[in-house]
Order: structure tokens, then sequence, then C-alpha cells
């Protein structure tokens, strides 16, 4: 009887600590490729990133290297394949820096959803859009702007 205790308790025990080591955010990566930390040295040569490695694609099987620093007084992002080759470079953007005609999309289409989070995503072919990213009954929605300010299309973060 003692042993069936113990046996449920130690089970108990670990079961339930499963769930909570998920509370803690996303830790710092170590072990960056050396093409990846190249390549990023060359594009920013006198900024020092914080490495996140992260699954991206259709079904999160695309690894890559996100670089989180501090570039032209904006929070920044450069994302990179494990080859080194920049997908992505994202900075935060103030209110008055969002197109026009984006905003206007945001206010008849969202009015009481404020805008918590701007970005300015230029990608690896050089194609500029803006990310605007809204809270929506207690999820993160992101929508996608051309540089001109019209909608493509919105995601789930």
């Amino acid at each position: 009887m003692k042993m069936i205790i113990a046996a449920t308790c130690f089970f108990l025990l670990f079961t339930n600590s499963a769930p909570a080591q998920n509370i803690v955010g996303q830790k710092p990566e170590r072990n960056v490729p050396i093409a990846v930390a190249a390549a990023f040295g060359e594009k920013f040569p006198s900024y020092e990133p914080v490495w996140f490695s992260n699954y991206q694609g259709r079904y999160n099987q695309k690894l890559v290297y996100e670089g989180r620093f501090i570039f032209d007084n904006r929070y920044s992002l450069a994302i990179y394949d494990g080859q080194g080759d920049l997908i992505a470079f994202a900075a935060t953007i103030e209110h008055n820096e969002i197109p026009a005609k984006a905003l206007k999309y945001m206010k008849e289409n969202f009015p009481a959803f404020p805008i918590s989070e701007a970005l300015l995503v230029t990608s690896r072919k050089n194609d500029i859009t803006y990310e605007l990213g809204i809270w929506v009954d207690g999820e993160f929605i992101v929508k996608v702007f051309s540089e001109s300010g019209d909608f493509i299309r919105s995601t789930r973060a």
C-alpha cells in the first residue's frame, strides 16, 4: 500500500510540474552557427545581438536564428537561416511613421483595438511591409500592409 501511495505521489509530482516549464520565456541561443554570426557581423559590424533560435514555416520545420539588438535607437531583429542568409530585418516604428492608408484601414475595421506593436519589415528581396499588431479577445493578431499602406493579409502570432 505504501508503495502505491509513493508511486502515485511521484507520478503527480512530475506530471504537474511539466507544464510549468513553459512559463519561462524564450532563452537566448548560445550555439549560433559561424556562418550566421559572420553574416551578421558583415551587415551590422558595430552591434552585438542577443541570439534566439526559432522554428518557422508552414509546419514549423525551418530553423532560423534571430539576432535582437538596438539599431538607430529602435528595437530591431535580423532573421537568418542556418547558412547565414538574411531572411528579413525588422525594426519598431512610431505611430506617425505608419502609412496613412494603413491607419485608415485600422480605424475603419478595428476602431476599438489600439495598435500595440508596429514594425517595418524588409525581406531578403527588399520587399518592405508594415506589420501592425493588435490584441483581439486575448489573441495577438498581426495585420500586414504593403509599403504604400495597402492591406495584404492577417496572421495570428
